[in-house]
């Protein structure tokens, strides 16, 4: 449950942005969670259209607000960025998974960098060491944990220069 509470400010804080600020495509956020009593919580912002859906026990809104496309700069795990220039395509969170074993989520995360798999890779390994988290594997798939604990990976591939990475974190 705590990943809805970090990425529901990410949702809220769009309306701060001004429609001549706007992007083309702002960043698709998806949050799907459960209470502590079992209800249904669920966040849909669409980054083509800058529609949200919101709803939880209580309150259920749809409504219109700016797009906004989240880049490296709004986006870390303990401290470590995305490669300079990235975009964040896509946030899901479903945090109702395991919830026999206590608070779980699955966050799912979708970037573009703006250079090919083979220097994000290795700038990414670098980047995460200088925060203290080890990363394995080669400069494809990689894979750490933070510093709760929680297992992640990330894997890219190339897309015509540019590279398309998703990180999907479990905790």
């Amino acid at each position: 449950m705590r990943f809805i509470f970090l990425a529901l400010p990410l949702v809220l804080a769009l309306p701060a942005c001004s429609s001549e600020d706007e992007p083309s495509h702002g960043t698709d956020v998806t949050i799907d969670a459960k209470t502590d009593d079992g209800s249904d919580v669920a966040i849909k912002a669409d980054g083509s259209t800058g529609k949200v859906g919101i709803k939880i026990p209580g309150f259920d809104a749809n409504i219109r607000l700016p797009k906004v496309l989240l880049d490296d700069a709004n986006f870390d795990i303990d401290g470590a960025k995305l490669y300079p220039g990235s975009t964040v395509s896509t946030v899901n969170v479903k945090a109702d998974e395991g919830a026999a074993k206590g608070d779980q989520a699955h966050v799912v995360i979708g970037f573009t960098s703006p250079a090919e798999a083979a220097k994000v890779g290795p700038w990414l390994k670098e980047e995460f060491g200088k925060n203290k988290i080890t990363l394995s594997g080669d400069g494809n798939a990689l894979s750490g944990k933070t510093s709760d604990g929680n297992a992640f990976t990330i894997k890219l591939s190339d897309d015509g220069g540019k590279t398309k990475g998703v990180i999907d974190i479990v905790g």
